[in-house]
C-alpha cells in the first residue's frame, strides 16, 4: 500500500499501529460507517484535540496519517460500546474501502482492567481476554466474514495481549490471517501449556506464526509474563522520550515521535508525525531492566506471583476512577503480605543488580561465613598482600553499595505519581534503601576489622622475627 505523499509502502504493521493510536482518542461518538478522515475532521474543533489538549499528540498523528487515502478512507464499524460490551473491552473494526481487509482493533488497558492484567500472569485466561474473544467471533459472524477477505487483529498494551489471545484461541482460526501485537504483555505458564495440550505442537506453532511483536525499544510492559514469540518475529522501534517522561516509553504515540530543538528557545521539544519511527537495533537499557524485573516476578511461586502482580496493578488502578477491578477484583491482606515479603525485594533487586551478585554482596557484608567457631587448634599462615587485596575489595563493595543506594533513591524519585502516592510502596522502597545503608556500614566495619587483623599479624610476625634474631 503506497503512501501518496512519499511513495513508500504502508505495511500492515504500520497501518495497525495507526489504528491502535486511534483507540486512544477516546472518541465514542463516531458514527458507524464513517471514514477515518471524516472522524478526524469532526475532532478538529474540539478542545481535547487542539494544541495543548489531552489527546493532541494522538490527533496530530492521525490527522497526518489520514492524508494517505489508504488510511483516510478506512471505515469504522462494530464499536464495542454500541454492542453492549463493558468499557474495558473497547474494540472496533476498520475496513478498507473495498472491504477486502478488515482490522479488528483492541484498545490498551482501560479503567478497571489493571487487576485483570495481573491475573493474566497466573491464570489460563481472564474475563477480559474471554470477552475480547467473544467480541472477535461475534464480529466474524455478524459481518459474515469469508476466506476471501484478509482479517487482521491488533492492539496496543493490553490490547496487544488480547489480540494474541484471540489468535491463539479462536475457533475461526482459518479466517484470521495476521496479528500485530504492539507492546502487549505475555501469558502465564498455564495458558501456554493449555494451548499446547489442546492443539499439539504443530497447530500451536502455526497459530504463533501469525503473530508479529512490535515493541518500543524501551517499553517495559511487553516483557511481563511469558512471551510466546520467537525472536525472529519480534521487532523494536525507536522511542525518543525525554528522560523525565518515564510513562512515555510505553505510550504508543512516542512510536511516531521525534525530539527536535526549538530554534528560538533552544529547548528540546517532542514532535509527532503520521509515520512510525525507524526500527531500532534491539532492546534498550530500560527494556533490559524490565526483563530482569519480569523474570523476578515470573520466578515466584504462582500464588505469590498473583499477589504481587495484583498489588502492583492495584496501585496503577488508583490513577483511574475505579478503585477495584472491572469485575470486582480486589487486593487482599495476603496479597499485601506477599508483596512486602517478596515483591519489594524483586523491584529493588532488579533496579540495582542481578540476584546472584546481590547474594554475594549480602554474604560478604553480613559476614555469614565468619560466624561459625573454628574447631580445635589450628596454625594460620598469613600472606599480607592477599589480606590487603581482600580489604581493597571490601572497600570497593562498600562504594558500590553506596552507589546502588543512591541509584535506588533516584529511581524512587522517578516513579510515576500514582505509585508515589502509595504509602505502602514507598515505605517498602525506603526499607530497602535502609537495608542497603546497613549492608554498606557492615562492609565498612568488616574492612576495619580486617585492618586490625592485618596489624595484629604484622605485630606478631615482627615479635617472632625479633625473638628468632636474639636466638
Amino acid at each position: 500500500m503506497a503512501d501518496t505523499k512519499t511513495g513508500e509502502l504502508l505495511t500492515e504493521e504500520e497501518i495497525s499501529m495507526i489504528l491502535d493510536t486511534y483507540m486512544y482518542l477516546n472518541y465514542k461518538e463516531a458514527k458507524e460507517g464513517a471514514t477515518l478522515s471524516e472522524i478526524i475532521s469532526e475532532l478538529s474543533a474540539m478542545p481535547d484535540y487542539r494544541s495543548g489538549g489531552l489527546h493532541h499528540g494522538e490527533y496530530t498523528i492521525l490527522s497526518q496519517a489520514v492524508e494517505n487515502p489508504v488510511i483516510g478512507e478506512m471505515v469504522i464499524g462494530n464499536q464495542s460500546q454500541n454492542m453492549g460490551y463493558d468499557s474495558g473491552t473497547a474494540a472496533c473494526t476498520f475496513s478498507s474501502e473495498n472491504g477486502a481487509s478488515v482490522y479488528v482493533v483492541y484498545r490498551g488497558t482501560g479503567d478497571g482492567e489493571w487487576m485483570d492484567n495481573g491475573l493474566g500472569l497466573t491464570q489460563a485466561s481472564t474475563i477480559q481476554q474471554q470477552r475480547a474473544l467473544h467480541y472477535f467471533e461475534t464480529v466474524v459472524e455478524r459481518e459474515e466474514i469469508t476466506g476471501s477477505q484478509r482479517i487482521i487483529v491488533t492492539g496496543h498494551s493490553k490490547g496487544g495481549n488480547k489480540a494474541q489471545y484471540v489468535t491463539m484461541t479462536t475457533k475461526y482460526d482459518d479466517l484470521l490471517d495476521a496479528c500485530y501485537n504492539i507492546d502487549g504483555q505475555g501469558f502465564s505458564e498455564k495458558a501456554i501449556e493449555g494451548w499446547k495440550d489442546t492443539y499439539g505442537e504443530k497447530e500451536y506453532a502455526k497459530r504463533v506464526q501469525k503473530i508479529t511483536g512490535i515493541y518500543g525499544e524501551n517499553d517495559f510492559i511487553n516483557v511481563l509474563g511469558n512471551s510466546i514469540l520467537p525472536k525472529s518475529q519480534i521487532y523494536y522501534i525507536k522511542t525518543p522520550v525525554k528522560k523525565e517522561n518515564f510513562a512515555g516509553y510505553h505510550d504508543i504515540k512516542y512510536l511516531f515521535s521525534e525530539l527536535v530543538e526549538n530554534p528560538v528557545t533552544g529547548e528540546t521539544e517532542t514532535v509527532f508525525r503520521g509515520r512510525k519511527n525507524e526500527y531500532a537495533a534491539g532492546m534498550g537499557d530500560l527494556g533490559a531492566y524490565a526483563c530482569v524485573l519480569s523474570a523476578g516476578i515470573m520466578n515466584m511461586e504462582p500464588d505469590k506471583r498473583d499477589g504481587n502482580a495484583a498489588l502492583i496493578m492495584q496501585l496503577m488502578e488508583l490513577g483511574g476512577e475505579k478503585k477495584t477491578g472491572l469485575n470486582g477484583e480486589r487486593v487482599t491482606i495476603s496479597d499485601i503480605k506477599d508483596f512486602f515479603s517478596q515483591g519489594i525485594g524483586v523491584i529493588a533487586g532488579s533496579i540495582i543488580f542481578e540476584k546472584e551478585r546481590r547474594k554475594e554482596f549480602h554474604v560478604s557484608s553480613s559476614g555469614e561465613y565468619l560466624r561459625e567457631e573454628m574447631p580445635g587448634k589450628i596454625t594460620v599462615f598469613v600472606e599480607y598482600s592477599g589480606l590487603c587485596k581482600q580489604n581493597v575489595k571490601l572497600l570497593e563493595i562498600a562504594s558500590q553499595l553506596k552507589s546502588y543506594q543512591l541509584q535506588l533513591e533516584e529511581a524512587a524519585d522517578q516513579l510515576p505519581k500514582v505509585m508515589k502516592g502509595s504509602g505502602m510502596l514507598m515505605a517498602g522502597i525506603k526499607n530497602e534503601i535502609d537495608n542497603l545503608r546497613t549492608e554498606r556500614e557492615l562492609v565498612e566495619q568488616l574492612g576495619e576489622c580486617l585492618e586490625e587483623v592485618i596489624k595484629k599479624y604484622m605485630i606478631c610476625d615482627e615479635a617472632m622475627a625479633e625473638k628468632m634474631w636474639r636466638l
